[in-house]
């Protein structure tokens, strides 16, 4: 409601300073249109008239023989209706004359372009004539009189940019800062100018730093349990580890079956803890506090590639590389080989026969990019899981996605987290000829 009310009067005083500009423009402008008035010059004119009238007679009276060009002389008495040069008199110009038959010493008309005076000429013969001149307008008052009714709608908008930058710029301000949270900045707040307004904007801005504050708070009791959880799993696992190395040597062949099932739970669990810290150190950024380097990428993906083809093999089914284009990124190697790898793994577990790579290299206005697709001919993913499948912990079984099926869920949240770090992006989607397709678009170098 308040910033309803200032928006309201903030438009009413607008509004209404408009109404007094238009109304008072006249006045305003009145003392423009007060023009200098060559009166004494007039007066020679008109004498110079009368003197040529009475010697040379009306031919004289031509403009162009007169040293004031727009003079007229006109002969007084009611009946008159043209000068003394034969010219007819326009209604006004007669006005102009009662007025001065009438007593008024000096008659003034103002137009636009011009300005008429008129005035009695008194002649040592008692004769009495009246003398018309149309003097022009000066140039400075020629913009004023074609852009004058423009002026109300030039202060107008003037004043309207500060009322829109009242309401705007806090806006734009928000929008900003939802829009670095949203990207990942857990630390982004809006700053104190407008978090202490007493207004509707001021308190979605207090709203906003406390949703922050929370979101930020959980998040990072997230990254710390995690981090904590993987540690502490660590020692017993090794202990773990130990003790079935010793029960192996004194159990003997019998209980070999139950050995190796526990080893092979106890391995799975390793992976998993070791995943867990990986991805709650990508989280936490302390994997990337090295410094990023050149490296160039195809070396990269030709690497996951070789390792890919050993674990394709075991599974009967092919890896191949459709086409490569080199560029080098700014970056950390192997996390980009991991989040590779990682991506390469996953399509292999869910591909009937076959994983194809193309790595392309494209350039948008004076920024370069480049994208590694990596796409597997399986069942695919049911609509919006796109973004779905890159959450920690969810694992979707080759034959109906969206179930809980094997692995530990990590791989692709870390390959996510990994791209990331090199400052790139990854989507998935469905392939129109079915499976699916993992795209990694990473900023070139030039």
């Amino acid at each position: 409601m308040k910033l309803f009310l200032r928006t309201m009067l903030i438009t009413w005083a607008v509004m209404s300073l408009l109404a007094v500009v238009v109304i008072s423009w006249r006045s305003v402008l009145a003392p423009l249109r007060e023009r200098f008035i060559p009166t004494h010059a007039l007066e020679i004119c008109a004498k110079q008239a009368v003197l040529q009238n009475s010697g040379n007679g009306q031919s004289s009276l031509q403009e162009h023989d007169l040293p004031c060009p727009n003079g007229r002389l006109i002969a007084t008495g009611d009946g008159t209706t043209a000068d003394l040069a034969g010219r007819v008199l326009s209604p006004s110009e007669i006005h102009m004359k009662h007025r001065v038959e009438q007593g008024d010493g000096l008659v003034v008309n103002i137009s636009p372009d011009s300005t008429t005076v008129a005035f009695r000429v008194s002649t040592d013969s008692g004769h009495g004539y009246i003398y018309l001149a149309t003097v022009p307008a000066t140039q400075p008052l020629f913009p004023f009189r074609h852009l004058g009714f423009l002026s109300p709608i030039f202060i107008a908008g003037f004043l309207s940019l500060f009322v829109a930058a009242y309401v705007v710029r806090p806006l734009t301000g928000l929008n900003a800062a939802a829009e670095k949270f949203g990207g990942g900045d857990l630390k982004v707040r809006i700053h104190s100018a407008l978090a202490t307004r007493k207004d509707e904007l001021g308190d979605l801005a207090r709203t906003f730093n406390g949703m922050a504050e929370r979101i930020e708070s959980l998040v990072s009791g997230y990254k710390d349990f995690l981090s904590h959880a993987s540690h502490e799993l660590g020692s017993p696992l090794t202990r773990l580890n130990i003790a079935l190395a010793l029960a192996r040597r004194k159990g003997g062949h019998d209980l070999e079956q139950e050995h190796d099932r526990i080893s092979q739970e106890s391995d799975r669990l390793n992976s998993l803890v070791r995943e867990m810290l990986l991805l709650a150190r990508l989280e936490s950024g302390n994997e990337v506090n090295k410094e990023p380097s050149v490296f160039d990428v195809r070396a990269v993906v030709e690497e996951a590639h070789e390792n890919a083809m050993f674990e394709s093999h075991q599974l009967q089914k092919t890896v191949t590389i459709n086409s490569i284009e080199s560029f080098r990124v700014r970056g950390y190697p192997i996390l980009l080989h991991r989040a590779i790898e990682n991506v390469l793994r996953n399509a292999l577990r869910f591909a009937r026969q076959h994983v194809s790579i193309q790595v392309t290299r494209f350039q948008m206005g004076t920024a370069h990019f480049g994208v590694i697709a990596i796409r597997d001919d399986g069942p695919g993913i049911a609509p919006g899981q796109e973004e779905t499948i890159f959450e920690p912990f969810l694992t979707l079984s080759g034959s109906e996605p969206g179930t809980i099926g094997g692995g530990s869920g990590l791989g692709l949240a870390i390959a996510r987290q990994a791209v990331l770090a090199n400052g790139g992006r990854i989507s998935a989607q469905r392939s129109p000829e079915g499976g699916l397709i993992v795209e990694i678009q990473l900023p070139a170098e030039p």
